[in-house]
């Protein structure tokens, strides 16, 4: 008896580690399966969202347009049949998804269907999809059928009826290649176009009382947003990197390789805690875009508590080896007093509502960052992040010090959250390997007129590079040291940082002949002798 108990237990523990095993997320594959590596540098792009994302390439001919705005507005799972990929929700505003929905109109199959057929009143449709073709083996009908892909019962909102009848006929041709769906129909077959179109006939019946109430919002939308043009809805397209998951003929990406922080590093760079509730609830951080100006954001991906789990696993933990010392509430007011007279970090930074506003909002840094990468951010900025366009700043040791406990102390959370994109890529494309376009344009401006799209949050006017009179007055070893050394050092302003140990010379001689293309002029008669 005793021996068959324990044969009992030890098969008991062996099926409920198989039940573990089971429901235990592999990080690796979660991580392939959200396609993290698409938009950030750190991990592998995946081989799996170019095959499960859909193709819009036709999305005007496939979708119907009133499906399309209130998807962007709160995507949601329509295929069963892959894993844990999904459409993230990027918390776009009705202006955001209604830009984007009238690019993706404009997005149609060259050759429309040339044999639809209405169908045969006859022929029962119920009894084709759920007994003949047995449709329900994979699809829900009706609350009947298996929960294996798209639900019929929605298809009728979601697609427009002669994109239902060509799918049905050509499954491989329309959805992908790989599809299990069976092919039954041939194209020359006229009992077969009788068949496909009863069966499209019902399945856009059923799907047409929800089409007719998503119909009545999209045509609102229409009349309190007539100046949206699809110009900015390609922009949203394109700054949101849409075009690393779905493919899209004649439009190519903005970014070279990412447009998001590398996760190599990312154990050192945020607190657990912090990154757990990221995870959970992303808020931007950098709400201009991870280049600046590109309005890229962070979407949701609505992860469960096991998918955080997966991803904290994935990236790792790291041991803290620094820790950045407390300073008081007097040597917390001369950092600010720094701040406000000499350092260029607001020029960039926002700071309690305060400041620039190229990159990551500082208010509530204490929370968000370890003190190891606040001082090697301050004091290396391009050994942990050697894409950024941060300079490095000549301090002294004691305030550096100074300031990276000041940064340490900021715990105040911003209210990002209610930046409305579609008003951050006005300035777009900047092409971003170009060493003026990154470092430059985003106070200056793209011309050198000092309309950057940072300009307007600046307490002064970024100079104009565009104004020969003035810039001819200044020799090129003038504009060489104001680069290298910052604003201050020719009485400017202070938000002008210093590029000095970040820029080579040889790239602040390339910048200085660039204000000299900008401005189409030489310097002063006298600097040349």
């Amino acid at each position: 008896m005793a021996g068959k108990v324990k044969f009992n237990q030890i098969f008991f523990l062996i099926c409920f580690s198989s039940v573990i095993a089971q429901t235990t997320i592999d990080p690796e594959n979660l991580i392939n399966e959200l396609g993290c590596g698409n938009c950030h540098l750190g991990a592998e792009e995946s081989t799996l969202i170019p095959v499960r994302a859909p193709n819009l390439s036709n999305a005007g001919s496939k979708y119907n347009s009133s499906y399309i705005f209130d998807y962007l507005k709160a995507p949601h799972s329509i295929r069963k049949n892959i894993g844990l990929s999904r459409m993230p929700n990027f918390n776009l505003s009705d202006k955001e998804a209604f830009a984007l929905t009238i690019y993706l109109e404009t997005k149609k199959s060259s050759k429309p269907s040339k044999h639809y057929n209405n169908g045969d009143k006859n022929l029962d449709p119920i009894k084709l999809i759920t007994e003949d073709y047995q449709c329900t083996s994979c699809h829900i009908l009706d609350g009947s059928g298996a929960d294996r892909s798209i639900n019929l019962n929605l298809t009728g909102t979601r697609l427009k009826k002669e994109w239902i009848y060509e799918t049905t006929f050509y499954p491989q041709k329309h959805i992908a290649e790989s599809t299990s769906m069976p092919m039954f129909f041939y194209d020359d077959n006229d009992d077969s176009k009788l068949i496909v179109g009863s069966i499209t006939q019902y399945i856009s019946k059923i799907g047409a009382t929800k089409l007719k109430e998503l119909d009545k919002k999209y045509k609102t939308a229409q009349k309190i947003f007539p100046s949206i043009t699809v110009d900015q809805g390609r922009k949203i397209f394109l700054s949101q990197n849409c075009i690393t998951c779905h493919s899209m003929e004649s439009e190519s990406s903005w970014f070279a390789k990412n447009n998001a922080p590398d996760l190599s590093n990312q154990t050192m760079r945020t607190k657990k805690q912090w990154l757990q509730s990221y995870l959970h609830d992303p808020k931007p951080i950098r709400p201009h875009g991870y280049y600046p100006g590109t309005g890229s954001r962070m979407p949701n991906y609505s992860l469960s508590a096991d998918e955080v789990v997966g991803v904290m696993t994935w990236i790792g933990s790291f041991s803290q080896k620094i820790s950045i010392d407390h300073i008081s509430k007097y040597q917390a007011n001369k950092v600010q007093n720094l701040l406000d007279s000499q350092l260029s970090c607001l020029g960039c930074h926002k700071l309690n509502e305060q400041g620039g506003i190229v990159g990551p909002d500082l208010s509530n840094a204490g929370n968000r960052l370890t003190d190891e990468y606040i001082k090697m951010a301050l004091e290396q900025p391009h050994m942990v992040m050697p894409e950024s366009i941060m300079p490095k700043q000549i301090l002294d040791k004691k305030t550096m010090q100074l300031l990276q406990s000041f940064i340490k102390m900021q715990i105040n959370e911003s209210n990002s959250s209610s930046t409305t994109y579609l008003d951050l890529i006005e300035y777009q494309p900047y092409r971003i390997g170009d060493l003026y376009n990154a470092n430059c344009a985003v106070c200056h401006g793209l011309n050198g007129s000092g309309d950057g799209f940072t300009a307007k949050h600046l307490p002064v006017s970024p100079g104009n590079l565009s104004d020969s009179k003035t810039i001819s007055q200044r020799s090129d070893d003038t504009l060489y040291e104001t680069l290298y050394n910052g604003g201050r050092i020719m009485k400017k302003h202070h938000f002008m940082p210093s590029w000095g140990l970040k820029l080579s010379h040889s790239e602040i001689v390339y910048l200085v002949n660039k204000i000299r293309q900008l401005c189409d002029c030489v310097g002063p008669e006298w600097s040349e002798k």
